[in-house]
């Protein structure tokens, strides 16, 4: 089960599946890690059949593709340069121990990104760098950067769906806040879960258009969603999608960017 586990994965960060996804959508969000031997990957998890991928060689990574495969691909450079589709990277880090963040591994991503980006002829305006770690996107130069706040822990043990006591505390902090941490920071842009604005805890948190005007002067705000009427609800801001089903009627009338999530 985990070795299918794995190629599922993989199928869903390939070049195959972001390539289907520049077709149909405004631009693709993936996933990218470092292997042992330094190798920069598109994958999400940190381990790899059980084993950390920082432990693994990318030979030993059965359909994994390289960041470089992607970012070279002439039909990707195609999509990105000449019709205007962008990339939404999100640079992972390695969470696997629990551990607190490693300074010289978010350096390390962070260059090996940026290396990889400007040796490619991609155009750096339609590029985005994102993470949860602004320790890795402090070190990105060149490309535009955004924040993810905060992490969601999903566990079955929590009282409430989607929550613990980390993140409950976490939500409680006003959206007004994250953003002018996060542009004092000199990050470019916010993505911000959902359910901040949608569910109980809209009822601390300032509306979509205020968060707008908070975040306006060409600052990034973006979500998650997972359905239609989500991607409506928040037409206003950059909506990263798994939904994949009809949009009859569209999303309204100037709606931002729909980003496909992994890839189709």
């Amino acid at each position: 089960m985990k070795a299918m586990k794995n190629i599922n994965n993989a199928e869903k960060n390939s070049v195959p599946s972001i390539l289907a996804a520049l077709r149909l959508y405004d631009g693709c969000e993936f996933d990218v890690r470092l292997t042992r031997d330094r190798v920069l990957v598109l994958y999400h998890d940190a381990k790899y059949n059980g084993r950390r991928l920082l432990e693994t060689d990318f030979k030993d990574l059965e359909g994994v593709h390289t960041f470089k495969e992607l970012v070279d691909h002439p039909q990707v450079v195609e999509s990105i340069n000449d019709n205007g589709k962008t990339f939404w990277i999100e640079t992972k880090e390695d969470t696997t121990l629990g551990m607190k963040r490693d300074p010289v591994y978010c350096l390390e991503l962070a260059r090996s990104i940026t290396d990889q980006l400007k040796n490619s002829h991609l155009k750096p305006e339609n590029i985005r760098i994102i993470s949860f770690s602004s320790e890795i996107l402090k070190h990105i130069d060149g490309f535009r950067t955004c924040r993810i706040v905060p992490y969601i822990f999903t566990r079955t043990d929590s009282l409430i769906r989607y929550y613990n006591h980390k993140t409950i505390l976490q939500m409680f902090k006003s959206l007004r806040k994250y953003i002018l941490d996060t542009k004092k920071m000199g990050i470019d842009g916010l993505f911000f879960y959902k359910r901040y604005l949608r569910g109980f805890f809209s009822i601390f948190q300032p509306s979509l258009e205020e968060i707008k005007l908070i975040g306006k002067d060409n600052f990034i705000l973006g979500t998650g969603v997972e359905t239609f009427e989500e991607e409506k609800f928040f037409k206003d801001v950059v909506c990263v999608t798994d939904y994949r089903g009809k949009r009859k009627g569209g999303r309204g009338k100037n709606p931002g960017p729909l980003i496909c999530h992994r890839g189709l």
